[in-house]
């Protein structure tokens, strides 16, 4: 936006927009997100120009004068936004990713300066393509399927049924990947009818930084980070996954945005047309890692840096057989989970263990869909200097992220960077518990082989 100065009153949602980004902008001083900026230029706040706006209002929630501003000033549109929970209304997710994003696209074709719209859509747009190029693939659907759906979803107080979803996702399995799919398609469109400046970013699954601005920077508990802590904590234990064949796709938060701001700086250097094209960025074509090597790492740092909130020692079985899994599930993590529970619940407090069972569950059971033994994401098209903008995933240490991971999602907990003596009692106490109980078990387990095999050669006898 250049030296564009605010010289109007803001309205009440410019005005609450403009609040809102400061306490985040101040929650983030907490984690050092700005320091290097904030050394080199103080008052860089100053040069922000805020703009309040809604994906699912007509016109985007623009005022005429704030959409004039953006017409004259913009020259790069980056366009990330989007509802990323599945299990949101579809109403509200098409409404957002698909018509909200064509709304920017007609935004885009009014700007004289504009040098490339870019969306950010998903490595999952497409989960069928077990190996997934960088080019275009057919969308699902058209903005008038995309139009009745809304109006269906919104007409209806229940909503649309899980058996019609079913029946429009098809392949896609969820409305999520459904509409980004779409939204990929109306990109192309617009590039290639309107011969509108544009690119499709495909980042695979988003973790902690590697480097910038802080080592293991994440700021939020989205993805599998969640799930990782909860192995950590012992709150989970088994995993239905083939750990020597699967790997996740997992790429840090820091090399994802470089990555991207180098497809751009491509594209605009290097293009010999307005024919729109395809980056995508993830670990499964440059550094794949499996599932079991990963569990390793995570579990290696899970016992150098123990959890204060640790409630068994952690340990992890990936099981193949999802009978089997199910069954050691149960025994593992639910018995023990309502057992505890019920403590709370005696002691008249609220419950703990299950609600993050449940939270844990959902979103191991959504990582999963999308891990595949085969999958891969290739990542041939950004020619850009990866010294200037570090995105090689090839040279990433999966051992050092998983460490730096683990320190950032310590300090988005507000958790001691080092073991404090509690910790490190707690954890030692529970690894002699730990290795009792299953002392015990396997010492039962032999008591009773003992007494079948007696009773098998009595009865020969």
């Amino acid at each position: 936006m250049g030296e564009v100065q605010e010289a109007r009153r803001l309205t009440k949602e410019e005005s609450n927009c403009k609040s809102q980004i400061r306490r985040f902008y101040a929650a983030l001083h907490y984690y050092q997100v700005f320091d290097t900026l904030r050394e080199s230029n103080p008052n860089y706040m100053e040069r922000l120009v805020l703009i309040y706006g809604d994906l699912q209002k007509e016109d985007l929630g623009l005022s005429p004068e704030n959409r004039r501003c953006l017409i004259e000033n913009v020259n790069i549109i980056i366009h990330n936004a989007s509802v990323v929970r599945f299990d949101a209304k579809p109403s509200q997710i098409l409404r957002t990713n698909v018509i909200g994003t064509e709304k920017l696209l007609q935004l885009a074709t009014e700007c004289p300066h504009l040098e490339i719209f870019a969306y950010v859509s998903t490595a999952y747009s497409h989960p069928s393509q077990i190996i997934k190029e960088e080019k275009f693939y057919p969308p699902p659907a058209d903005l008038k399927l995309i139009e009745d759906v809304i109006k269906t979803d919104e007409g209806n107080e229940a909503g649309i049924s899980n058996e019609v979803i079913r029946d429009i996702t098809g392949d896609w399995m969820n409305f999520y990947s459904f509409s980004k799919a779409t939204a990929e398609g109306l990109v192309e469109a617009y590039g290639r009818k309107r011969s509108l400046p544009c690119i499709v970013y495909r980042p695979s699954i988003i973790v902690g930084a590697y480097n910038e601005p802080t080592p293991g920077w994440i700021g939020n508990k989205n993805g599998p980070v969640f799930l990782f802590e909860g192995i950590k904590a012992g709150f989970v234990h088994v995993v239905q996954c083939d750990g020597s064949e699967c790997n996740m796709d997992l790429i840090p938060v820091d090399m994802t945005v470089n990555s991207l701001l180098a497809s751009i700086w491509d594209y605009v250097a290097h293009r010999e047309t307005h024919e729109p094209r395809v980056y995508n960025h993830g670990s499964s074509d440059w550094n794949p890692i499996l599932n079991k090597k990963l569990q390793e790492y995570e579990l290696e740092v899970a016992k150098a840096y123990p959890l204060t909130g640790m409630v068994w020692y952690p340990f992890l079985l990936q099981i193949k057989n999802f009978y089997v899994f199910s069954i050691l599930f149960t025994l593992f993590s639910v018995i023990p989970g309502i057992l505890a529970d019920l403590v709370f619940l005696f002691r008249w407090k609220k419950l703990m263990i299950i609600p993050l069972l449940k939270k844990i569950i959902l979103n191991y059971a959504t990582l999963r869909r999308y891990v595949h033994p085969e999958r891969i994401l290739k990542t041939d098209n950004n020619s850009a200097d990866m010294n200037e903008f570090f995105f090689d995933l090839s040279a990433m240490d999966w051992h050092k992220l998983t460490q730096v991971g683990h320190r950032g999602f310590q300090k988005l907990l507000k958790e001691p960077l080092e073991p404090t003596p509690a910790a490190l009692r707690k954890y030692r106490t529970l690894k002699i518990l730990h290795y009792t109980v299953v002392g015990l078990v396997v010492l039962l387990s032999l008591l009773f082989l003992y007494r079948i095999m007696c009773y098998i050669f009595s009865f020969i006898a």
